[in-house]
């Protein structure tokens, strides 16, 4: 694990020193630190092969300089964890980042060691960092399939430059998704969702909850009729939405401790979406709190109804890859034809 500390006060870098021998000694991890005493010297060190920064905000007379340093940090879209370790905590600018007081409990270098590896522990900056998956995934596709390709590429690029680059991203994109094809590996709750999605765009999939009862709903409208011209109409007046019933609603000791094995056997069948034909199982996370969407549960309404029914732009937006399959069973639901009953008493007794 690669660290950066940020702090001009020599007796806390001799004791942040100690504590790395002494934490690696301990637990056998290795933790390479970086040292920084003022701004200038951070600026110089920064780099995306970080896998997080524990920075002090007073550097210098002004008192804020270790604001520029996480400033710099996020300009440069470096994406290193960071903690504030300072005594004037009062100080920040950054309300999304973790600030610790100096001499606090928790707050100690063995405490940030410990959270700073559990991130680690958890492969985030080895996917995201600079010497990450991705970026060497990446450097992969760019040297071995785009730039053998690249005189086609340009050809593109002269008749339509945006739709060309546009292009590039998902032919990227796919290739990164080629590396998780063959993996067998279960999914955990959170990979269900984007949250929150990366842009306002209402699409296939996309959770919103009702102002007046709270309730959540799915977009099911096909993604071709969302699709917003050039002109900013869609190819439909109409949005077609589901409704997410609670896991109480199903069940009504859904919520209850110690259930039978009976009880634990019925929801195994319901989250594995074998209860029913027309229910599927959005698991729970800490933002949302999950459900079933019921497929007989199905209303359309105008655009404008939408917007002021809804709280929009969406705050979720269930993946693509979950989407799929859901779009495949509510299609199938819908899709039933059904045969008259026959008459097969009599082939048996005869």
């Amino acid at each position: 694990m690669r660290l950066l500390i940020v702090e001009d006060d020599e007796q806390d870098l001799s004791t942040c020193r100690d504590t790395v021998e002494r934490y690696e000694n301990e637990k056998q991890r290795k933790v390479e630190l970086v040292e920084c005493k003022d701004v200038s010297a951070a600026f110089e060190c920064l780099d995306n092969s970080f896998d997080g920064a524990i920075i002090d905000l007073k550097l210098g007379d002004q008192g804020d300089e270790g604001n520029q340093v996480i400033r710099k940090i996020e300009d440069s879209q470096f994406r290193i964890p960071v903690f504030i370790l300072t005594g004037t905590p009062v100080n920040t600018d950054f309300a999304h980042i973790k600030v610790f007081k100096k001499g606090d409990l928790g707050a100690g270098y063995d405490d940030l060691l410990d959270r700073f590896w559990n991130i680690y522990n958890t492969g985030l900056t080895r996917i995201m960092g600079g010497r990450g998956i991705i970026e060497q995934t990446l450097s992969q596709v760019f040297l071995g399939n785009l730039l053998p390709q690249i005189d086609k590429w340009i050809h593109y690029g002269e008749n339509d430059s945006s739709r060309t680059e546009k292009a590039l991203l998902r032919h990227t994109l796919n290739h990164l998704l080629q590396l998780l094809d063959d993996d067998a590996d279960s999914c955990f709750p959170e990979e269900v969702y984007l949250h929150p999605p990366l842009n306002d765009d209402i699409r296939t999939g996309s959770l919103v909850k009702e102002k007046k009862s709270g309730k959540w709903f799915a977009v099911m409208s096909p993604a071709c009729d969302l699709v917003v011209r050039e002109d900013g109409s869609r190819n439909t007046d109409r949005i077609l939405i589901v409704e997410v019933d609670l896991g109480t609603t199903l069940f009504s000791w859904f919520d209850d401790t110690n259930l039978s094995n009976n009880r634990k056997g019925e929801l195994k069948r319901a989250f594995g979406n074998n209860k029913s034909a027309y229910h599927h199982w959005l698991p729970k996370t800490d933002f949302f709190e999950g459900g079933f969407l019921n497929f007989r549960k199905l209303f359309t309404l105008e655009f404008e109804q939408f917007q002021e029914k809804f709280h929009t732009p969406p705050e979720i937006q269930i993946s693509l890859s979950f989407v799929k399959d859901i779009v495949a069973r509510f299609s199938s639901y819908y899709a039933r034809q059904g045969q008259p009953d026959i008459d097969f008493g009599r082939f048996i007794n005869s």
